[in-house]
C-alpha cells in the first residue's frame, strides 16, 4: 500500500469505516459534517474494495499456509506482510 496520503486521498478513517459499512445513502446520513458526493463515495468504494480484496487474499493465503504450531498473532502478521507486498 502506498503512503497514507496517497492511498487515503484526504479521507478520514471514520469516512472509510462508514463507507465500508453502509450504502451510499446511509453514509450520507451517518457522516456528520461530510460533504462527499455520490460520485466521490463510489470512487472511494472502488479503492476500498480493491484493498479489501487484497486483504482477503492475504488471509486466504495465510490459511492455506497454516502451521498447527503457529498462533493467530503470528499468522495475522504473516497475512499483513503478504498484504503489504501486494501494493
Amino acid at each position: 500500500m502506498g503512503s497514507s496520503s496517497e492511498t487515503r486521498g484526504g479521507w478520514s478513517m471514520m469516512e472509510d469505516v462508514s463507507l465500508s459499512e453502509a450504502w451510499v445513502q446511509e453514509f450520507c446520513e451517518r457522516a456528520i459534517g461530510s460533504n462527499r458526493t455520490k460520485m466521490t463515495l463510489s470512487s472511494r468504494w472502488k479503492i476500498l474494495n480493491k484493498e479489501l480484496a487484497k486483504w482477503r487474499d492475504a488471509l486466504a493465503k495465510m490459511m492455506d499456509n497454516h502451521k498447527s504450531r503457529e498462533n493467530l498473532n503470528s499468522e495475522i502478521m504473516q497475512a499483513q506482510m503478504w498484504f503489504g507486498a501486494t501494493g
